[in-house]
């Protein structure tokens, strides 16, 4: 039952997608780690001037690499196709080699989005790098690369490792 709630929801997403910004979701999805990355350089950068983003880039660049990690495992373990190979219904319209999964791109995004939501508390903050994370998250599923479950197991992930990598720097890294 799971699965045909799955697919239809995949295919309703992937018909009523705005076809216009397709070109938009394959650039923008693609360069995913790219932008974990600009954003772990730019604390590092801000690390020049305040020494306690150094410490604050280190935890964002660790839940990265536990997120690349996990997920990397998790494909490994699950092995579920991806749904343009199983439907003819599902259109690919981006990269997508891996098994589905969860969503790497999906957990990257929200570990890093969620990392960075913790660190910095402020809004401004905040909202863009969120934002950035369910734009990802919807792509992947509108580029017919993913199942919904694939991107909210990947949102779920993210989460947990943002929050357990946060945990950890709180209780051992920046004690009260």
């Amino acid at each position: 039952m799971m699965s045909t709630i799955d697919i239809t929801l995949l295919e309703w997403i992937q018909q009523n997608r705005a076809e216009s910004l397709d070109g938009f979701f394959q650039i923008f999805s693609g360069v995913t780690t790219f932008i974990s990355l600009a954003m772990i350089l730019t604390i590092g950068i801000c690390a020049r001037f305040r020494r306690s983003c150094l410490k604050k880039m280190v935890q964002v660049g660790l839940t990265l690499f536990l997120a690349a990690l996990i997920s990397y495992g998790l494909k490994s373990l699950f092995q579920r196709e991806r749904p343009f190979r199983t439907y003819d219904t599902v259109e690919k319209l981006s990269r997508g080699g891996s098994p589905s999964f969860p969503s790497g791109h999906t957990l990257e995004a929200f570990a890093v989005a969620t990392s960075i939501a913790l660190i910095f508390r402020r809004r401004i903050v905040q909202v863009p790098v969120l934002i950035w994370a369910c734009l990802v998250a919807y792509s992947r599923m509108a580029l017919g690369v993913h199942y919904p479950t694939d991107v909210f197991g990947g949102i779920l992930i993210g989460i947990i490792v943002a929050v357990g990598v946060d945990f950890g720097f709180r209780k051992w890294v920046n004690p009260p």
